[in-house]
């Protein structure tokens, strides 16, 4: 449990509009006279804040705090700042950016939040004395704050401006500031860092004094550009995923490239640094961006890579996985899914660095596991599943993604991951206190999901987001369409059908009643069956379709949510699969899924004797594919199949890499805080060998195995205090680790 700070200080701002962009800097000066025993800040800034304390940076973190739904919870952080005081006068600065709490940008109505307003802060500064006694500096009119900051304007979309010949000499009195409605709670999650530094892969001269970078990965972060720039002499840094076919990166913005409509006042992603001709290092401070590429303009001299460094920019959640194989092409996926996940830990599981930024929950429901499975999240996903309890409780309905400004639609496909994330909580982390503490929103939340489905009959009978970004049917390079072709009634039915039997779970562990699920359960299931399974053709099929491309009516993924839910009935499951199977073998062994049904398609077919099946998907490289990536020399997952995909950095494609630890290593069924699992790896695939290590709550599980001639050989090391179920003939070596030797 935590001990949640109560503030003393008051909430503070400039005599400001939200219609300005500079960045205000509040101050406080105090005499320290006697020997600090214990020195801490507590502090929140909305949107982001910097702390420093005489000068120097409070720690590593960066873009604080995380951005939540502001009109029920705003998050703070607590600083140890004992090691920066001196004795004699000290100073404390805390510098506020907008970010979502005050954004113009209007494709989301950020700019009708009703949270919206001026930047704002509220600190406190807790001293402990060696002789006993103590003192607090809260934050109020005796504050002072400066108006002509180094930061002209800031958006987390748009970039930032800093004038370094801003000397910041207009301070003035703060002001007392409205409190946000949200209530201050300590941010628990892991906060963000410079995760990784990288220098330039190439370094190209475009003309004109501008110079292109390329990055040696898809990064989410920024650049720090060191330049000797005279007073006046100014900069402009610019970041993209593409280039121009004058070598030039693509601008979005200004109603210029893909969705540059949604940015009408200026370029995204674009940072303009003037110089005073003393300060010769320039990075942003309240805005992330999403790049494979930097353009400089008006650059003063001959940019080498001494001149950047490059920074990616996450939530510094642990990475608790190992994972490598005998097949490249999987290790080489892997590899490119976390990269693809970090690059959208932003304070909230994101779709896109670049375009959106937002934390829409398909994604996350595609991604779950795979960011489970590498990743510490416990932390993190706790955190989003309280903004997403808070949307709830401020619209009646989970959204389709959080932090939001309106909400008004039901998108189960999407929102039912606020049950799933919440039962991976208790399975992966064994979050039991937070769980139950949030049940009753979960209670309400499920309750409603059954009158709707009820009052429809039972199945889901209109379209919602369901399978988006699936194959358009035709090459390649044809443009892509997102939209789902059978709309969302198998989708969205067997969504809520699986969101129920979590909940029942969810009940059963925390010593509530799951009668009310089950009963809903079962009456979706009877008439899920009865109106979308054609017994004649053994296979299932919506009664909505729009033609989109060159798409076939069979969909794989109508086939695979019901094998994946355990909805078919009982003496048909081997028709649907025949049918899904040849349906693959059909297409030369292709996937046929958007985001939805992609996740599910590899465990599917490993479940049902179908691993060599599933081995060919996986390791497909031709259009579509996740192999294709590679083949296009992409090091990131896409936003759609096709060579037209929007973005080049968004995880929810990915998640095959789920499939990597609960079938290839068969580390599967998770329960209790990791107290106990199944293990039941898929080596008769066609995959030669295998290692992972994962670390657990309990601590860490060692497996490996390799076919050798006709017998495959198995090692697992499994902690004391789990539980392994396994129907392998393992030999106990020792109290922790098995082995057998399996013919093939």
């Amino acid at each position: 449990m935590v001990n949640e700070h109560n503030f003393i200080g008051k909430w503070i701002c400039a005599d400001m509009t939200i219609e300005d962009r500079f960045a205000p800097v509040f101050k406080k000066e105090f005499i320290i006279d006697k020997a600090v025993d214990k020195a801490q800040a507590f502090v929140s800034g909305l949107g982001l804040f910097e702390l420093r304390i005489n000068g120097e940076l409070a720690d590593d973190t960066l873009l604080n705090p995380a951005h939540t739904q502001y009109s029920k919870t705003v998050l703070y952080r607590e600083f140890d700042i004992k090691n920066l005081l001196k004795e004699g006068k000290n100073e404390i600065t805390v510098e506020v950016g907008h970010s979502f709490y005050n954004e113009t940008v209007a494709t989301w109505k950020w700019q009708l939040a009703q949270w919206r307003d001026v930047p704002k802060m509220i600190c406190d500064i807790e001293l402990a004395f060696t002789d006993g006694t103590f003192e607090n500096i809260p934050s109020g009119v005796d504050w002072l704050v400066c108006t002509d900051s180094v930061i002209t304007a800031n958006s987390i979309y748009y970039g930032e401006t800093h004038d370094y010949r801003n000397k910041k000499n207009n301070w003035q009195s703060a002001i007392v500031a409205n409190a946000p409605t949200g209530k201050l709670q300590l941010q628990k999650m892991e906060p963000m860092r410079r995760i990784n530094t990288f220098a330039p892969a190439e370094i190209t001269c475009i003309g004109n004094n501008s110079y292109v970078i390329k990055s040696p990965e898809m990064v989410t972060g920024w650049a720090k550009i060191i330049l000797p720039l005279k007073e006046g002499q100014t900069i402009t840094v610019t970041y993209g995923e593409r280039l121009l076919p004058d070598g030039s990166v693509v601008h979005i913005g200004k109603g210029i490239g893909r969705d540059g409509n949604w940015y009408p006042l200026d370029f995204i992603q674009h940072d303009t640094f003037i110089g005073d001709g003393i300060i010769t290092a320039f990075e942003p401070k309240f805005s992330y961006k999403g790049f494979r590429y930097i353009q400089i303009d008006n650059c003063p001299c001959e940019l080498t890579a001494d001149n950047v460094v490059i920074y990616r920019i996450a939530n510094d959640v642990e990475n608790i996985a190992e994972f490598n194989c005998s097949e490249p092409i999987i290790n080489n996926l892997h590899s490119l899914m976390c990269r693809t996940i970090l690059n959208n830990l932003q304070g909230k599981p994101t779709d896109t660095p670049v375009w959106e930024k937002n934390g829409w929950l398909g994604d996350l429901s595609c991604g779950l596991l795979s960011i489970i499975y590498n990743f510490n999240a416990g932390e993190f996903l706790q955190s989003f599943t309280t903004t997403m309890a808070d949307c709830h409780v401020e619209y009646g309905m989970v959204p389709p993604f959080a932090p939001i400004v309106d909400a008004n639609s039901n998108h189960p496909v999407w929102n039912t991951v606020f049950v799933f994330t919440a039962k991976a909580l208790l399975d992966y982390y064994g979050q039991v206190h937070y769980v139950k503490s949030i049940y009753p929103i979960l209670r309400d939340y499920a309750l409603k999901q059954i009158a709707e489905i009820k009052s429809r009959g039972w199945v889901w009978d209109y379209k919602t987001l369901s399978d988006w970004v699936a194959p358009i049917g035709g090459v390649a390079t044809d443009e892509a369409n997102p939209n789902s072709s059978e709309g969302a009634e198998i989708c969205a039915t067997t969504f809520i059908y699986k969101m129920l039997l979590d909940m029942t779970e969810i009940a059963e562990e925390i010593g509530e009643d799951g009668a009310d699920y089950t009963l809903a359960s079962q009456k979706i299931l009877k008439a899920f069956n009865e109106k979308f399974y054609d017994k004649e053709k053994g296979c299932y099929q919506t009664t909505f379709w729009e033609q989109i491309g060159g798409r076939l009516r069979y969909r794989q993924t109508s086939n695979l949510l019901p094998l994946a839910f355990d909805m078919v009935p009982e003496g048909e499951k081997t028709r649907v699969i025949e049918g899904l199977v040849n349906d693959i073998k059909s297409k030369g062994n292709h996937l046929d899924t958007g985001c939805t049904g992609t996740r599910f398609i590899l465990p599917v077919l490993f479940d049902n004797g179908q691993s060599e099946l599933a081995y060919k998907v996986l390791t497909q490289t031709t259009y579509p594919s996740w192999g294709y990536w590679l083949t296009k020399g992409d090091d990131s997952a896409w936003e759609s199949w096709e060579d037209t995909t929007r973005s080049l950095d968004h995880y929810f494609l990915g998640s095959y890499e789920e499939a990597l630890y609960t079938h290839l290593a068969g580390i599967k069924d998770v329960k209790r805080g990791f107290s106990e699992f199944t293990f039941e790896p898929q080596f008769n695939c066609g995959l030669q060998s295998l290692c992972v290590k994962l670390k657990t709550p309990k601590g860490k599980i060692s497996c490996q195995w390799a076919v050798e001639g006709n017998a495959c050989k198995i090692y697992i090391d499994v902690p004391a205090g789990i539980t392994m179920h396994s129907k392998l003939k393992l030999k106990k070596i020792n109290d922790t680790e098995y082995k057998a030797e399996i013919n093939l």
